[in-house]
């Protein structure tokens, strides 16, 4: 038992866990001191998204990022669109879930769609009790800039850390100066 425990102790200080919780922690405090700093705007949707676009898998970390990103602009623009209409009821919320599976499916970013389909459900609920087009605009604007900035936090992780040969992780400097400059 104790060996057990052990075991699932050290997955918490591999890299990759411990680079997932810098970048969670950084954007969760880039985007609060934003929501913080303009209270009157629903900037708390981009503390929820940074969240979202991460991803704890190293592998393909842009791709999810990017992917996310797509899912998260797909999803509430097609809710704020059915929104538009002006009857968030379940044929509109059915129709919504419809339209962003599909287009999901064309974009070929089949494997975010729940977070796609979560801003689609969430713009028209929420709406549907403040009932304003321009504050389906202003989620919608919210959510991707949470989404830029969990994007540029991957990008900004990707650039400074890479793995080597072997399959650690390393500072691009360090590289550099290893393979390229001869003494």
């Amino acid at each position: 038992m104790k060996k057990k425990w052990k075991i699932e102790f050290n997955r918490f200080l591999e890299v990759n866990f411990l680079i997932y919780i810098s970048k969670c922690l950084i954007g969760l405090i880039i985007t609060y001191t934003i929501y913080v700093t303009f209270p009157q705007h629903q900037f708390f949707w981009s503390v929820i998204s940074v969240l979202l676009a991460f991803s704890p898998d190293d592998k393909d970390a842009k791709k999810v990022a990017y992917d996310r990103m797509k899912a998260n602009i797909l999803g509430s623009s097609v809710g704020m669109v059915l929104f538009l209409i002006h009857f968030p009821n379940l044929l509109i919320m059915g129709l919504g879930v419809v339209a962003t599976i599909a287009i999901a499916t064309l974009l070929n970013i089949q494997s975010t769609t729940r977070s796609a389909l979560a801003a689609v459900v969430i713009v028209l609920l929420y709406e549907q009790e403040n009932a304003s087009w321009h504050m389906a605009l202003e989620r919608m604007i919210c959510v991707i800039i949470g989404c830029l900035i969990a994007l540029l936090l991957t990008l900004l992780f990707d650039v400074t850390l890479f793995k080597d040969k072997r399959g650690r992780l390393i500072r691009k400097a360090k590289v550099v100066r290893k393979h390229y400059i001869k003494r």
